[in-house]
């Protein structure tokens, strides 16, 4: 009976209210756990200087793979338990989040020891070169025993937010963002750890914001729970296409980086490297608050779905546009006004060539701001609505297809420069691209479609 109450504040309660209450904590969360990369690079950017930070972005690649499998098991997974608790099913929703946690569990131990074993190795494939290669690998043998706790905690936040509890998960998050601000501080500032200081900080600090989330799923309040699973695993397997999408856009962000970084390290060094790393975290946040909005969406979007609510989720679309918009806007005019101060965040002012880099790419990508929020919104529409081939559609675009072939192809043509104002570009046609998807699948299409396809007559239909 509570639990019908509970997804009764999310089908019938006033949608602007209900927008904020889980948007808010939602991209605050995100922000926060995104956070830990951000501020490792201005505690090492500063104190430990422009090789380091060069060597960190390196790292990026292999975070991306390795978030973008376990954001795909669990979206997929969390899609389909918040319909099943828009239509009251608790037990089925308990099923998908444990059988989601063991899988995030077995396949992060696995990556976790492959990761400490070949360090080296991996060090060298993402590009890591003389005085970056013992960097990059140290901190790949530091961060790797800590994987296990980085899944378990993206598992627990939005699990928790699917359970209606978006304010408890966003505590859990800021809690492991500021165990991580003042670890850094000690570890690299105070007793000059370097590198390996950021990586102890951030997989400590994941440790205890995973033991705080854990404290959701033994409480009273908690609908969500672990249960013995049932059924086939299979389901879970499926379900994982339907957040496709989302890998696209975590793994293909590393795989842009990857590609930038070889060309950068071909052009111009690890200054031209530290100048994107800079760039990069800038653009992470914009992007952060994009994956906020979408995040949120998707526990309003799927139970109201399920609810067979049309009218409430084109509201809660208007409303994430609006954001996105006001969102691009703010970032792209702090890009023009004021780009040496955000840089000088990051490095300290006598790394005047990687200054002058880091405002050379500014100059040319900032038009990427006005529009990546948006694609990425539509994307976690699509993703709500069990659209998993638009969804696909829009992440592959923006995040894989077109900057890769872009990327090169602007590089080869136009040069350094070049290769940059490819990710603008990019956003803009995936922009065309999520406008025709969207107005050919509206909410009430959306809606109309899923209760023609399980309607009684269409079942009896089928089974004659």
């Amino acid at each position: 009976m509570s639990g019908h109450t509970t997804d009764e504040k999310m089908t019938t309660g006033n949608t602007t209210v209900d927008f904020f209450r889980f948007v808010i904590p939602s991209i605050l969360g995100l922000l926060a756990i995104s956070s830990a990369g951000i501020v490792d690079g201005i505690f090492v950017g500063n104190y430990v200087g422009a090789t380091a930070l060069a060597a960190v972005n390196l790292i990026v690649p292999l975070y991306s793979v390795f978030f973008g499998i376990c954001v795909m098991m669990l979206v997929g997974g969390a899609v389909i338990a918040g319909k099943a608790l828009g239509a009251g099913d608790i037990r089925t929703a308990s099923n998908i989040f444990t059988k989601s946690l063991t899988v995030i569990v077995i396949f992060a131990v696995i990556v976790a020891s492959l990761a400490f074993i070949f360090a080296g190795d991996i060090a060298v494939f993402l590009g890591a070169r003389g005085e970056t290669l013992p960097l990059t690998t140290g901190y790949i043998r530091v961060i790797s025993p800590f994987m296990l706790f980085m899944g378990l905690a993206y598992v627990l936040s939005y699990f928790a937010r699917i359970d209606n509890a978006p304010n408890f998960a966003l505590v859990g998050l800021l809690i492991t963002a500021l165990t991580n601000i003042v670890l850094d501080a000690l570890f690299i500032k105070w007793w000059g750890w370097g590198v390996n200081g950021a990586a102890f900080a951030s997989g400590i600090a994941y440790t205890v914001g995973t033991l705080f989330l854990m404290l959701r799923y033994i409480g009273s309040g908690a609908r969500i729970r672990l249960i013995k699973p049932y059924g086939s695993w299979f389901e879970l397997f499926r379900a994982a296409y339907n957040g496709f999408s989302e890998f696209i856009n975590e793994m293909s962000g590393g795989l842009i980086i990857f590609v930038i970084n070889w060309i950068l390290i071909t052009e111009v060094g690890n200054a031209g490297v530290a100048a994107f790393t800079i760039v990069n975290y800038i653009l992470w946040l914009s992007i952060m608050v994009g994956y906020g909005t979408a995040e949120a969406l998707g526990p309003l979007v799927s139970v109201n779905f399920g609810a067979r609510k049309p009218e409430r989720i084109a509201q809660f679309m208007k409303l994430s546009i609006g954001l996105a918009i006001v969102v691009g806007l703010f970032f792209a005019g702090i890009l023009q006004v004021y780009p040496e101060a955000l840089a000088s965040v990051f490095i300290s002012s006598d790394e005047t060539t990687t200054l002058g880099l880091t405002l050379s790419i500014i100059a040319v990508i900032w038009p990427a701001f006005l529009f990546n929020g948006i694609n990425i919104t539509l994307s976690g529409y699509f993703t709500g609505m069990h659209a998993a081939t638009q969804s696909a559609m829009i992440a592959m675009s923006r995040s894989l297809v077109l900057p890769l072939v872009l990327i090169v192809i602007f590089w080869k043509v136009f040069g350094l420069q070049g290769a940059f104002f490819a990710i603008p570009v990019a956003e803009m046609l995936t922009f065309a691209l999520s406008v025709v998807l969207f107005y050919r699948a509206t909410p009430q299409v959306m809606v109309n479609r899923d209760m023609a396809i399980n309607s009684p007559a269409v079942g009896k239909l089928n089974m004659c």
